[in-house]
């Protein structure tokens, strides 16, 4: 975990919650106090980390080698299982963007994903940046270009489709694969929509190929 970059730290302790943690923390380290201080805010930083001698009631370990491309599938976060498993749903919008996925790095991922390619004729793809800055960032950087080349809706940052209260709110039997945090029945307008939840990466895949996809099948 140490070596992840901050943008995924903060991926990692957004998911914990909605999987049923309390709270999602990771030690506040060197790469912590970089980030800040990029920001403005370098004298906010504190370091945290355990104490050498504290007690855990269980302690789990993932060989990150072993991790696949996952979804989570309606109508609950712990509802995953290998995107491999989920091949073939018809995909009527994606999702890319919100607190969760939203950051710059989600952004150059995604375009990666798609640059040169096109969303599906049936497929509606939407990108909403996670902040002004991001937004910024992402236009500085031509990501936005390669959203509009693929035929996605570049929408202002905020909350928008994620809490159904803006541009890709769902209709009823449709189906969104969603780079938020939540896949609750109802969470993106009707509840007779389905929301697959996915990294940027499987959600741009989808959006290309019009259905869910191991992403690793693009290349």
């Amino acid at each position: 975990i140490q070596r992840l970059p901050m943008h995924e730290r903060l991926t990692l302790a957004n998911m914990a919650v909605e999987a049923g943690a309390k709270t999602g923390l990771v030690a506040s380290d060197e790469q912590t106090r970089a980030y800040l201080e990029a920001r403005g805010r370098g004298d906010h930083w504190r370091a945290v980390a355990p104490d050498e001698d504290a007690v855990y009631e269980r302690t789990l370990r993932y060989a990150a080698s072993g991790l696949v491309p996952m979804v989570a599938a309606p109508h609950t976060v712990d509802n995953s299982r290998p995107a491999s498993e989920a091949v073939g749903v018809r995909v009527d919008q994606v999702l890319i963007g919100t607190c969760t996925n939203g950051r710059l790095e989600d952004l150059r991922a995604a375009a990666g994903m798609l640059r040169g390619r096109r969303r599906a004729d049936h497929t509606r793809l939407v990108v909403t940046p996670a902040s002004q800055a991001v937004y910024r960032a992402a236009l500085a950087e031509g990501l936005l270009e390669v959203f509009l080349d693929a035929g996605a809706v570049v929408t202002n940052p905020g909350c928008g489709a994620c809490v159904g209260v803006h541009a890709g709110v769902l209709a009823p039997g449709e189906t969104c694969v969603s780079t938020a945090n939540r896949n609750f029945q109802g969470r993106m307008g009707t509840p007779e929509g389905s929301i697959y939840l996915a990294s940027p990466l499987t959600a741009a895949a989808a959006a290309v190929a019009g259905e869910i996809i191991d992403p690793r099948q693009l290349g």
